[in-house]
């Protein structure tokens, strides 16, 4: 455990949240850094995918793993997975 310095409005609003969510103020402040890395990571993930290269190459991998799509096997041959 440490102890970090916030201004006390700070503190208040970290405490509210924790309150609401029945949280502790850690867990409160993971679940915040936790959301924030989701949605850096989704709008990288948009803007990596949004480009025409992007778009380009997920065509051509879908291309090329069509076939396995069609990989012959009959249902009675999943009997292991089922």
């Amino acid at each position: 455990m440490t102890t970090i310095k916030v201004p006390v409005e700070l503190r208040d609003r970290i405490a509210k949240l924790a309150e609401q969510r029945h949280l502790t103020m850690a867990g409160a402040v993971e679940r915040a850094i936790d959301v924030t890395e989701e949605e850096e990571f989704w709008a990288r993930a948009r803007a990596v995918m949004g480009t025409a290269a992007a778009r380009s190459d997920l065509e051509h991998e879908s291309e090329r793993l069509a076939g396995s799509l069609g990989d012959e096997l009959e249902p009675e041959d999943w009997s292991d997975i089922l």
